[in-house]
């Protein structure tokens, strides 16, 4: 596997993952396809995604894309595993290329999977998803933070980073991008909302965090699934401490 030595985690910055993407995806797909991977670590904080990922964690990559986030990783010999899925064919596609031409295909997989087949519980320690909720129409949006919870396994991590709701015009540049790149009208969501929902789920907080890059604003929950040993209450019968 071709790897690379991992550089200190503070040295990983929107300008060192253009590096990396331009070396990872300079034959495959479009110039258009090129140029959106190569530029994508200024409009979304990838570096802050990869801060919150233990080393040599197995990671499933929700959403996936082009496979810049597991292929970014599996370069640096960050992850000891990772799974993507896209409902995006063609996406896929050049995600599972860039794995092959650098010999990540021992480490990392893609799959094509619709939004009716769920996600998959593979066991993995770390859960992300980047840049999809906003996608997610709002009448879903509740069950499939539900889903994305019940694929962690105990002391798992799940990741989420989208799109800010204010302030407004921050907002808005986002509702254009995905209009124009998508073309899709999206439903953005707050933190709290999405926060909220996971502690049903008996997971906690582990950071909160919020990020400006050019126009854009984004936010991210970083999360951890509690072992069921930690929910239990004591047996019966087992003698209070006195404090």
């Amino acid at each position: 596997m071709e790897t690379n030595h991992m550089p200190d985690v503070v040295a990983i910055g929107p300008a060192f993952i253009k590096r990396m993407a331009t070396i990872l995806y300079a034959d495959v797909g479009s110039a258009k396809t090129r140029l959106m991977q190569q530029y994508r670590s200024y409009i979304c904080p990838l570096h802050e995604v990869i801060q919150a990922i233990p080393p040599q964690s197995s990671v499933l990559d929700v959403g996936c894309g082009h496979g810049l986030l597991l292929n970014l990783l599996a370069h640096l010999g960050r992850i000891r595993q990772g799974h993507g899925f896209d409902m995006a064919r063609p996406a896929v596609a050049i995600a599972s290329r860039v794995a092959s031409n650098h010999s990540f295909s021992s480490t990392v997989a893609f799959e094509a999977r619709s939004v009716e087949q769920g996600i998959p519980h593979l066991g993995y320690e770390v859960v992300t998803v980047i840049d999809v909720l906003h996608h997610v129409p709002d009448r879903h949006k509740e069950s499939f933070v539900r889903d994305l919870c019940n694929a962690l396994p105990e002391g798992g991590r799940l990741i989420i980073k989208d799109m800010v709701v204010k302030p407004r015009w921050r907002a808005a540049a986002n509702l254009l991008h995905d209009l124009v790149m998508a073309r899709q009208w999206v439903e953005q969501i707050g933190p709290e909302r999405v926060e909220a929902w996971v502690t049903q789920q008996d997971l906690s907080v582990v950071r909160r965090a919020g990020f400006n890059t050019l126009w854009y604003g984004h936010w991210l929950l970083v999360l951890e699934k509690r072992p069921q040993s930690s929910l239990a209450p004591p047996p019966r019968g087992t003698p209070s401490s006195g404090i």
